[in-house]
Parts: structure tokens; C-alpha cells; sequence
């Protein structure tokens, strides 16, 4: 597991570049089948993937700028390399956007025009861009009335400028479109699959709730009426309060769902296999009044079930299923056959019941070492108390210094179809390797690897085909995908 923006690279941020197909080079080198990535979305306030401008974009901070034919400077943006600049990177993209549509080439326009017209997401995401550019990247629910609603200003007339934005915004769009594309087909090439990440719910301030508010639990001014979150837990007594506007199900499901077929259509284009997040949101879903401070006041309220997933097709789907479930979610897994994920890290409590144990792992499962939210598996370690620590050791009969790599082959000899393992694991980092912590607002999202990391990583190659055939992974995987 890897996000985009991880890569090193002289871009300030990761992107489709050399580095991204030498990191599938060492995949394939490694024998590694599979690429887990964080939603690619364009990200807005707070730099997460999971709260996006849209849920069919791409970010354009992804599209290699050095493939066009136009000056740019990147000396401000590598000052620190094992750092994303989100704020560096935004005035980039601001200032170059004239650049880019002057300098498209003619040749293209015919294939650029071609993208337009098939692609029916594109004109509302690229018009919401321009149009918070032109507001000062106020939220839309902020705009003046005359722009807050897409369906009214579609005919109107627009300053030039922000006529200029949306074609810059299409044309990074069609740019990212076709470097993801070449990309994910040398993946093919190498026999690595692209796992995507798909967010149960889009953020408030984006273009699909701006361009589609009929989808969404909203009043006659646009606003939320009830938002999500989850209810409190062990981990949390007030719960957690998302934000997020939820789906109207019912109109969704008076169009057969149409909104979330052309969501996953989308998105079955950009990746090989969909991890949906929050899965027992499906099942049933976390209400919360608008306006609440905290989550404890929310209730239950039944989700779609298996009828949305008839309309969305035969498709290779992981079910995020961690947190406190109720009976009838395996039970809707179980009827869709969807994975389920398993979390060493959640593993040990000092309770030998606990399912997360590798002993009482089933082979129709996808173990994590961790997540993108959990610290990386040393920054962990390091916290735990005495007696987990213990309880550790015991288990796997080793010392300290052994729990890496101990972790590491627990993932492949697990009797899971499929393992996954954060990069930073790979790397052997502690805490300074986190990409997120939950809850907080400062320095998420924003760790790379250094070009010397990069190196590291690709000359343990060899070591982790080793573990691979030591464990017969390759048979064990293709098994469980041939059933």
C-alpha cells in the first residue's frame, strides 16, 4: 500500500513519473501482484484523499508536468523531500494554468474534444474548480446565489476568466486521464493488479453534492439536514463526527442508483480491484442532525443492502469491515462474497479471543499489517504497554529486535488470499513514516520517500520474492481469484 503522492520525485509531490513505473518495476521484481492506492481524487481543505473535490477526477497534481512543453519551476517545492508542500503545490498549479492551455498542443484537440464529450463528469467538476478559484476557494454553499446550484448557470454567461479556468481544468483532467491510463497498462504488463480506494461518502464542499444535491439528504437552501459519522465506542465516547452529507437512498433508488453505477464504472476504468470503505454503512448507516456537536445524538438508519450492489454488477470488491459491526453485515458480505479485511495491529489486547489473532484468520480475507491511518508497525510497537509487548513476543516467540520482519512474514505465510503491507513497513520506519492520524488536522498526508529510501526499497527485491515463494503466495492468491 502505497498512495501516488508517496513517490520521490523533483515535482514536490509523487506523481506519474519515472518513479511511478519503477516502483511497479520493483513490484514485479518483488513478485508483488498488487498496489494498493488511496483515493487518486483532487484533494481540497486539509490535503485528504478521502474528503475530495470529486469522486470521479483525477488530482491533477498527479499529471507529470515535465512531459508538457512549458516552463515551470520546481525549486520551491523540494526543500524538503520526504514532505509533500500541499500549499507550495497549490500556487503552482494556480499560476501555470494559462500556460497549459496555451501551450496544448493543436494536435491533441481533437483527442481532447473526443474526452469531453464521452466524459459526463467532467464540465460540472471543471466548472466547480474555476468557480472556487473565482471565489477565493470559498466552500459553494458560499458562492452567490446565482452560482450555488449547477443546473441554473449552465447557460449563463461567465466571466472569461473563469471560461479559461475550466478549460485548464479539463484539459489536467484529460492529461491525467491518459498518463494514469499508460501507467496502470505497464502495471498490467508486470502483473500487477491496482487496487483503488472508493470513500462511502463524497465531502460536502464538492462537485458531486454542488452538480447533484438531489442525491443528498439537503434542505430547500442547499444545507444538510443530517450528516455522518459514527456512534461513540471504546475508542471514542462522543463518537465521530464526519461531516459528510448523506445519500438520499430513497430518490437514489427511484433511478435504479444511477449516481453510484457511474461512480463505479469510473472507477472500475482507473483500477483492477475497489476497496469500499465503511462497508457497514451500506448495511446501516450512522445518522447525525446538522448542527450537532458531537456524534452521541445520532441513530441507526438502513442502508440500500445487496439492492444497490444488483445494479452495480459483478464486480472484485473488499469490504472495509473494521470497527464494531452488527450481525446482519457479515451477513450481507457473506451473501455478496465480498473479503473482508483482518488488522494485526489490531490483533493484540491481551485477549486471546480476539478475531484479529493470525490463528483465527480464514482464507477468503485480506490481512493488513496496518492501514493508512494506523502509525507505522515500528511507531507502534514502540508505544504499546509491557504486557502487549509480552503478549507479542510470546505469540511469535521472539525478541524486540525480531518484530519487523516477524510482522512482515506473518502477512505472507497468513492463510489470507491476499496481504497487504504499507510501504513504510517495507522501509522499516517508525512513527516519522505515519501518513495519518484520525482526529488531527496538522501534517497528515504529506510523508514521501527520499530518493535513497526509494532505493532501499527496490534492493530488498529479491528478499521479498524469496518470502513469496518460501510461502507459495503466487498459488495461494491465484487460487482464491480463479473460485
Amino acid at each position: 500500500m502505497m498512495h501516488i503522492s508517496c513517490l520521490p520525485g523533483g515535482q514536490g509531490i509523487g506523481c506519474f513519473d519515472e518513479h511511478a513505473y519503477q516502483f511497479i518495476d520493483f513490484l514485479g521484481a518483488a513478485g508483488i501482484q498488487f498496489w494498493q492506492v488511496c483515493p487518486l481524487t483532487p484533494t481540497g481543505y486539509g490535503d485528504s484523499p478521502y474528503q475530495g473535490l470529486s469522486s470521479f477526477a483525477l488530482n491533477p497534481y498527479f499529471v507529470n508536468l515535465r512531459e508538457l512543453d512549458i516552463d515551470i519551476s520546481f525549486e520551491n517545492l523540494n526543500h524538503h523531500p520526504d514532505r509533500v508542500s500541499f500549499g507550495e503545490i497549490y500556487s503552482l498549479f494556480q499560476g501555470i494554468q494559462g500556460k497549459i492551455s496555451q501551450n496544448f498542443p493543436r494536435s491533441e484537440r481533437d483527442n481532447l474534444q473526443h474526452f469531453r464529450r464521452s466524459t459526463p463528469w467532467l464540465r460540472p467538476y471543471a466548472l466547480f474548480v474555476a468557480l472556487k478559484q473565482y471565489f477565493q476557494g470559498k466552500a459553494w454553499s458560499q458562492w452567490p446565489k446565482p452560482y450555488r446550484e449547477y443546473a441554473k448557470i449552465r447557460g449563463t454567461q461567465l466571466p472569461p476568466s473563469v471560461l479559461s479556468a475550466v478549460e485548464s481544468q479539463e484539459i489536467l483532467q484529460y492529461l491525467a486521464h491518459q498518463q494514469w491510463q499508460k501507467l496502470k497498462h505497464y502495471a498490467q504488463e508486470k502483473g500487477v493488479k491496482i487496487i483503488g480506494d472508493i470513500p462511502i461518502y463524497p465531502g460536502f464542499d464538492s462537485a458531486d453534492v454542488w452538480s447533484e444535491p438531489k442525491n443528498f439528504q439537503l434542505d430547500g437552501d442547499l444545507n444538510p439536514t443530517r450528516i455522518a459519522g459514527v456512534p461513540p465506542d471504546y475508542f471514542s465516547e462522543n463518537g465521530q463526527l464526519w461531516g459528510n452529507p448523506l445519500y438520499d437512498w430513497s430518490f437514489l433508488g427511484k433511478n435504479n442508483y444511477d449516481w453510484w453505477r457511474r461512480r463505479i464504472a469510473r472507477n472500475g476504468e482507473l483500477f483492477d480491484v475497489l476497496r469500499l470503505d465503511h462497508f457497514r454503512g451500506f448495511e446501516r448507516y450512522w445518522s447525525v442532525p446538522q448542527g450537532a456537536g458531537t456524534a452521541r445524538n445520532g441513530r441507526w438508519e438502513k442502508g440500500p443492502g445487496e439492492k444497490l450492489f444488483y445494479f452495480l454488477g459483478d464486480k472484485p470488491f473488499i469490504a472495509e469491515d473494521l470497527g464494531e459491526l452488527d450481525e446482519n453485515v457479515p451477513i450481507l458480505m457473506e451473501k455478496l462474497h465480498f473479503p473482508g479485511m483482518k488488522v494485526l495491529q489490531f490483533a493484540f489486547s491481551n485477549d486471546a479471543g480476539n478475531i484479529y489473532l493470525p490463528h483465527y484468520h480464514k482464507p477468503f480475507s485480506v490481512l493488513y499489517l496496518g492501514t493508512h491511518d494506523n502509525d507505522t508497525l515500528l511507531g507502534w510497537y514502540g508505544q504499546l504497554d509491557p504486557s502487549t509487548k509480552d503478549q507479542i513476543r510470546r505469540y511469535f516467540a521472539i525478541g524486540d529486535q525480531d518484530v519487523s520482519w516477524k510482522f512482515l512474514t506473518e502477512i505472507y505465510r497468513s492463510p489470507c488470499f491476499l496481504g497487504i503491507i504499507c510501504v513504510q513497513d517495507l522501509l522499516q520506519l517508525g512513527s516519522e513514516g505515519r501518513f495519518n492520524t484520525p482526529g488531527t488536522e496538522h501534517n497528515n498526508w504529506q510523508w514521501r520517500m527520499t530518493e535513497s529510501q526509494f532505493s532501499t526499497l527496490k534492493s530488498r527485491a529479491a528478499q521479498l520474492r524469496d518470502y513469496g515463494i518460501l510461502y507459495n503466495r503466487n498459488s495461494a492468491c491465484n487460487a482464491t481469484k480463479n473460485n
